[in-house]
Order: C-alpha cells, then structure tokens, then sequence
C-alpha cells in the first residue's frame, strides 16, 4: 500500500510539472475563443485586482459593525503620602465595554452588507469588459491571420503573372512594359505580406496581453469569422439589461448603502450603551464585585446630529440621481451598440450577397480575357485589385461585426451566444 500512495503521490507530482507544457500544447494545437475566455476568467489582472477587493471588503465590513475593543482600567485611592502603589487603600480593575444601541448595530451590518455588493458587481462589470475585450481582440486577430493568408495568395498570384508575362514577352507576344508591371505588382504584394505579417503579431501581442500571457506567447486559433445573422430586438434587449446589469444593480446597491446612512444619521440620537465589571480590592478584602451602566447623552444634537442627517440626506438623493442618470447612460450605450450592430450586418450581408460574387465574376472574366489576348495586363491588375479589395473589406466587416457584437454584449451585459 505504501508503494502505490508513494507511486500515486510521483503521477500527480508530474502532472503538476507538465501542466504548464500541456496547456502550451493545447494553445498551440486547438486554440479557441472559449479557451481565450477561460484563460482571461482565470489569469487577468483585472479580475484577479477586482477579486481580491471584495475580499477586502468583506473584512472591513467586520469593523464597520462589529463591537470596538473594550477597555481595561486599574484605579488606585488612599495611597498614604509618600508610600507606593502596594500601599493602597482601595484599588478597582475595570473591564468597560461600549455598545451601540442596537438598531444602530443591525445599520451598520446593512451598510456593510451593501459595501461588499457594490464591490461585487463592480466584479461582475470587470469580468463583462475583460469578456468582451478578449472577443473583439480574437475577432481581430482572426481578421489579420486572414488578411495574412490573403496577401500571401495575392504574392503567389503576383509571382505567377510575373512568370508568365516573362515568357510572353520571351516569345515576342508581350511588351516589356508588361513585365515591368508585373514585377512592382510582386513587389507591392511582398511588401503587403510584410505588414500583414506585422498586424498579425500585433494582433496576437494584444490578445495575449488580455490573457496575462507573454507577448510572444503562441496563439493559433482554429475558429472562423463566421456570420452569424442578428435576430434580437432591442426592447427585449434592453428589458434584460435594466433588470440584471452590474453597473444598475451597483448603483442600487449604493443607494442602499446611503440609506442606511440615513438610517444610522437618525440612529444617532439613540444612545451609546456603556458596560462596565469591575472587581474591587477595599481595607485588604478582594472580595467585591459591580457593574456599572451608562448611556451616551445626544445634548448637542441641534448642531451635532442635526449636520449627520443633512449630510446624509444630501448623499441619499444624489445617490437616487446617479442611479437614474446611470441608467439614462445605459441606455444610451445600448442603444448606440445595438445601432453598430445593424450598421455592421448589413455591411457583411451586402459583400455576401453582392460584392463578392461580382468581385469574383469581374475577375474570371478579365483573367479569361488576358488569356486569350483580347486584353492587357493593366486590364487584368486592376481587376485583380478589385477582388482583393474586396475580400479585404469582407473580413474587415466580418471583424467589424464581431466587434460590435462584444460592444453590444459589455453594453448590456448579456451574452449574445
């Protein structure tokens, strides 16, 4: 038995040390949003930063209501002239506790109550906004892996006509002008090669930078820009989010909090109670014991109390105002996202019904024409930047629509999936 706990003990022992390798693996091999996600939930600085906030939080809300440290006193009388403490006449060890009055305490545990809520959903804003930064970074970084592939094609594309203007003008049916041509046409796409290369490493520097991984750090996603068609309706939209978004349920939670404010402002001219055990040593004899009662005398409440409830009523209403105009904010954002949305969908719909297809058609028509001498190279350039053009604008759209779809999911905070 003890050779397998100890053989036990070693697998886990490695599995432990090869985790690291194993996740490397999996970026490598099968990286997805969902993955990026999961990463991004558990590693960022952010949400880690907004986690360990509400823990602290949580901790001070035990001293916002909790009782304060009681005090000890030693009292010493008829100590004769000239002689020490042992001399003593009468001495009293003093134990004093002060207590709020009791609604004041259940105020006070509110308040705190309310403190860690708004800190959570301030957690819950910071996981919405690193999820939907994660989703437009990988959109982007899709969209420049696709623009990459895109400009090498084109580079191929560019090499092969070089290649046959060459022998067209070897064997005497092409001018030379043509192969010039043709030769800054490979030129350029070398060159859009090299900076789609560099927006690609862009790219993943910054989606790594979400994730908390090194810049450098492997990131090759298997997903797709796919389309998707929107169908929600934006009253439905905005119902839900009204009713469950961190940003309206935090400043409702500090309405709350200045409530209880209030309720502690009026609480105020309750009365402190004091508690106080002492044991009493008088003429040698230890043996005697008391308590003592006090209570806290609110005598300077036209000035003292009276400021703590204008105070507090004042932090009430404009907490009451900031809830609505947060909400009237709200509002606004999701109704700008929503119109982004739209914008961006028909832009996408308009290049797969369209634009793509003639792009496409314009092209096989110049390149069958060139083939058969009816046109010039020149004729065929510009068709063939026409349909990169448009391949470029389509996964520029496609990006673009995912990205308005995270805005629209941090606007609202609904996951759209």
């Amino acid at each position: 038995m003890n050779h397998l706990y100890g053989a036990s003990r070693i697998v886990r022992l490695v599995g432990v040390l090869l985790l690291p390798t194993l996740i490397f693996a999996q970026d490598m091999k099968s990286f997805t949003l969902e993955l990026a996600l999961e990463i991004a939930m558990k590693e960022s600085p952010r949400i880690r930063a907004a986690e360990k906030e509400v823990s602290a939080v949580r901790g001070r809300g035990w001293t916002m209501w909790w009782l304060p440290d009681p005090s000890f006193g030693v009292e010493y009388e008829g100590i004769p002239s000239g002689r020490g403490l042992n001399a003593f006449g009468e001495r009293r060890l003093t134990l004093t506790q002060s207590i709020d009055f009791p609604t004041n305490m259940l105020f006070k545990k509110k308040l705190a109550d309310q403190d860690v809520n708004v800190f959570r959903m301030q957690l819950e804003q910071t996981r919405l906004e690193v999820a939907a930064d994660v989703k437009v970074a990988y959109a982007m970084l899709l969209a420049r892996r696709d623009q990459f592939r895109l400009a090498q094609e084109n580079l191929r594309l560019a090499q092969e006509f070089l290649d046959k203007a060459q022998t067209r003008y070897d064997v005497g049916e092409a001018p030379q002008l043509e192969v010039v041509r043709a030769r800054v046409a490979a030129a350029q796409a070398e060159n859009d090669v090299d900076q789609a290369q560099a927006e690609l490493t862009s790219a993943r520097a910054a989606l790594n930078a979400l994730l908390a991984r090194p810049a450098e750090a492997p990131v090759n996603p298997v997903d797709s820009l796919a389309y998707r068609p929107f169908r929600y309706a934006l009253s439905e939209l905005k119902a839900r989010s009204f009713e469950a978004h961190p940003r309206l349920r935090a400043a409702e939670y500090q309405v709350s909090m200045a409530q209880q404010v209030r309720n502690l402002a009026w609480g105020s001219l309750l009365p402190n109670i004091e508690l106080s055990a002492f044991q009493q040593t008088l003429e040698g004899n230890p043996n005697f014991y008391g308590v003592q009662f006090g209570l806290s005398l609110p005598l300077w409440f036209p000035f003292r109390q009276r400021g703590a409830i204008q105070e507090a009523r004042g932090w009430l209403n404009a907490s009451q105002w900031r809830k609505q105009n947060e909400r009237h904010l709200l509002d606004a954002d999701i109704e700008s996202a929503y119109s982004a949305v739209l914008a961006s969908q028909q832009q996408v719909e308009r290049y797969i019904e369209t634009l793509l297809a003639q792009a496409e058609e314009v092209y096989r028509i110049a390149l069958r024409s060139y083939e058969e001498g009816e046109v010039g190279y020149l004729q065929l350039l510009e068709a063939q930047q026409t349909l990169i053009d448009v391949r470029r604008g389509y996964i520029d759209a496609l990006a673009a629509y995912q990205a308005a779809l995270a805005e629209l999911e941090r606007a609202t905070g609904i996951d759209l999936d």
